[in-house]
């Protein structure tokens, strides 16, 4: 929810006035510091509201930080900045990193995104996109990793180092799909502690994302200003007429039906998991809707159902989703331990590569607007999986993208991370 004024010109945020949204902020701040908030979900959930509307409408109200930001970003990295600062106490962080890591509080949040996201797009449209966006991402990749290779033999590093320590960790899926295996990995094949090299790769895949997250607003505005670059979420520009869907009018009943809908899927996504590790759970998850929608399995109030959940979702919870994962998955520690200026140089060009190249690609060969293939097929290639999702196209505006972003973020990470397996053994004799 967006910071609001009433008719009579009251600031509001989360729907509550100022005057009432203040007392509650000190509150809960009282809460922290006296390690007085309630365990579990109802401090989970009041802490990153409070907080995450807060940042949200600093976001959206501050000069310059509005135009070229947004809330989203400040979200994040306001939510990195205070935990990095530790500005929270050790008994309220450790409740946050188990509410929204361990308790499922991202998985709660995105299995609603998922399904609401691929309820909502047409059937057609959906694999008429997906058979061009994978070959768009794949090369905007590749283009990446050339300049990444090639910023390492200015660091000293080989060319094939600099592509497995930075190019693959940044595009391998995220953190715990990607950076987590790939440490493995190498350690298999390089004999070495997965720890040690985890701590080596992690910079790559937060900075990556960083960077993703701050072109995703900055393409909103420029979207803005050149509204020929743009399809306002829209992906294809084919020419091709897409039905309009009814307006949506939740009732209660339908967001029940949509929540037990969402943690359906992703139950069978984790079974399918369970039999075929080979897949993440949100991979088979997005293929078992693909397929459910493709094949007409739900009937039209079902598919109502899920997207209304999902839109409930993100109205109520993506602040708190992105504080979330500002606080308790981007280490500003470990990315500054890491850090010199070629570095982020290799991070920026590589991202900037990718970005650029998926644009290019999209607009010239897949009849995509430009700016949405450069956030789809681009941005979500170099970010932490499914809350990096979240965080890009929250930060573009485009949650619209979500589909198509979880598609390539899942496709393109297990090839990376495939990729990454076998280039490593070329290295594997190397001290």
């Amino acid at each position: 929810m967006e910071k609001k004024k009433t008719e009579s010109g009251q600031i509001e945020i989360a729907g509550l006035p100022l005057k009432l949204y203040l007392p509650i902020l000190v509150l809960t701040l009282l809460g922290m510091y006296t390690d007085a908030v309630p365990g579990g979900m109802v401090g989970g959930v009041l802490v990153l509201m409070v907080l995450g509307e807060g940042l949200n409408t600093l976001g959206r109200t501050v000069p310059g930080i509005r135009t070229y930001l947004g809330g989203s970003v400040i979200c994040i990295l306001g939510g990195a900045v205070i935990a990095s600062a530790g500005l929270v106490p050790a008994g309220t962080s450790l409740l946050l990193d188990e509410f929204v890591n361990e308790g499922g509080f991202l998985v709660f949040y995105i299995a609603a995104l998922i399904t609401g996201s691929l309820f909502n797009i047409d059937r057609d449209l959906l694999l008429r996109a997906t058979l061009k966006l994978l070959p768009t991402a794949v090369l905007s990749i590749a283009a990446g990793t050339l300049v990444v290779g090639l910023f390492g033999l200015l660091m000293g590093q080989s060319f094939l180092e600099a592509v497995l320590y930075i190019g693959i960790p940044m595009t391998s899926g995220g953190m715990t799909a990607g950076a987590v295996p790939l440490s493995s990995m190498y350690a298999e094949a390089l004999h070495k502690d997965a720890g040690e090299i985890l701590t080596r790769i992690a910079p790559a895949t937060v900075l990556g994302n960083i960077v993703s997250i701050i072109y995703a607003a900055l393409a909103n505005r420029l979207g803005k200003c050149r509204p020929e670059l743009s399809g306002d979420g829209r992906l294809v520009n084919d020419g091709i007429p897409v039905p309009e869907r009814p307006p949506m009018q939740p009732g209660f009943a339908n967001l029940c039906t949509g929540l037990v809908l969402a943690l359906a899927f992703y139950q069978l996504g984790a079974i399918c998991n369970h039999f075929v590790p080979l897949l993440p759970t949100y991979a088979w998850m997005i293929a078992l809707v693909v397929l459910v929608k493709g094949s007409r399995l739900l009937s039209e109030e079902m598919e109502d159902a899920a997207r209304e959940w999902g839109q409930f979702a993100i109205h109520s919870w993506t602040a708190a989703a992105l504080t979330g994962i500002g606080m308790t998955l981007i280490d500003l520690a470990t990315i500054l331990r890491g850090l010199t200026p070629l570095y982020l140089m290799a991070v920026i060009c590589s991202v900037t590569a990718i970005t650029f190249t998926a644009a290019w690609i999209g607009r010239r060969f897949m009849g995509f607007y430009p700016l949405e293939s450069a956030i789809a097929a681009g941005m979500c290639t170099t970010n932490m999986g499914g809350s990096g999702n979240v965080a890009v196209l929250s930060s573009a505006e485009r949650m619209e993208l979500l589909p198509f972003a979880q598609i390539v973020t899942r496709s393109c990470g297990a090839l990376m991370l495939t990729l990454g397996g076998m280039l490593v053994q070329l290295i594997s004799g190397s001290p």
